[in-house]
């Protein structure tokens, strides 16, 4: 009864914003009126779900990203949408990300290809899985390394619905791609534009960084705000994770660090031989990876019993050896 409240009061949010905040002249007031629901509803979305849990914290995420969306179409941009049904279209555009499938993309990655890459996410994503649930906890960089990919590899699902939805239009819609290759990053502005988490990366660049590039004539600020923006985001995801303050900060840390790495990046009046970028990059993102999910890894036992990846008990999905050591 009180999800169904909850769901009801977001629903009724979204539609005041469209029909009367929208329209106030003063933006001030329009960012009263969006914010201050937003972040009541997300506390009842959110302050009593389960610790440690994957699915607490992706609800966490659908909160803030709808919250965002608003503040960008209502408060920054009240005539971005004039008409409900493509405000609504768009609002729900998170939860099945679709997007036009192009030529070019069709030449590069045939249907085939979503459906191997989905087979051999899993495999390894569940043999990941097993060999982390056999190991204490530690976030040694070996171990941080195998938590990273097995996080990466957990988009197998996206990789299938995409080529069922390819399949289904005739190659004229596909998933958007979710996790692009990060191993092969060659630059912190390529991993955090173009490689990981594209979703997030969409909803950031649409209604944060564009919106405030536009209105503050600099793409520096806009993108500092974006990742000032995404350590508040993981700073409530690590709060609904552990509860621990200094875990949080962490995680704010972490999107400083790689903020102000990408500004510094985007002003060197020299470029780096991509391999030795390359090296960088991977070296600079393993560095910094315990301020990010270093609890989760050291969390071992306590974190990943609970966060069985999808079909992990199915018989037919082929089940790799587990070494019978743990990096440390």
């Amino acid at each position: 009864m009180r999800s169904l409240l909850i769901l009801t009061a977001w629903i009724a949010q979204v539609l005041i914003c469209f029909y009367y905040v929208r329209l106030l002249p003063n933006a001030s007031v329009r960012c009263i009126w969006v914010l201050a629901p937003c972040v009541i509803l997300t506390y009842l979305t959110t302050y009593d779900l389960p610790q440690r849990s994957m699915s607490s914290m992706l609800l966490g995420t659908y909160c803030w990203f709808a919250s965002i969306r608003l503040i960008h179409w209502i408060v920054m941009s009240p005539n971005h949408y004039n008409t409900l049904v493509p405000y609504v279209r768009r609002l729900l555009w998170m939860f099945l990300p679709v997007v036009s499938c192009t030529e070019d993309y069709r030449k590069q990655w045939p249907i085939h290809n979503d459906f191997l890459m989905s087979a051999l996410k899993i495999t390894i994503n569940h043999w990941l899985y097993r060999w982390l649930l056999s190991c204490s906890g530690s976030d040694s960089y070996p171990r941080l390394l195998m938590f990273f990919t097995f996080a990466v590899t957990y988009t197998f699902f996206s990789d299938f619905v995409s080529g069922i939805i390819r399949l289904v239009t005739g190659d004229k819609y596909r998933h958007t791609t979710t996790i692009n290759f990060p191993f092969l990053a060659h630059s912190l502005r390529d991993f955090w534009g173009r490689r990981y988490n594209q979703l997030v990366s969409s909803v950031f660049r649409e209604s944060i960084f564009q919106p405030v590039r536009q209105c503050l004539s600099s793409a520096t600020l806009a993108s500092l705000i974006v990742f000032l923006v995404s350590g508040l985001l993981h700073v409530h995801l690590a709060w609904l994770a552990v509860h621990d303050l200094q875990v949080a900060l962490a995680a704010m840390l972490f999107f400083v660090i790689h903020g102000v790495a990408c500004v510094i990046e985007a002003h060197l009046p020299f470029r780096l031989p991509v391999l030795v970028s390359w090296l960088y990059t991977q070296i600079f993102l393993l560095l910094t990876a315990s301020l990010q999910i270093g609890v989760f890894v050291k969390a071992g036992s306590d974190f990943f019993p609970d966060n069985a990846p999808l079909f992990f008990d199915q018989k037919w999905i082929p089940k790799l050896p587990v070494p019978n050591f743990c990096p440390k």
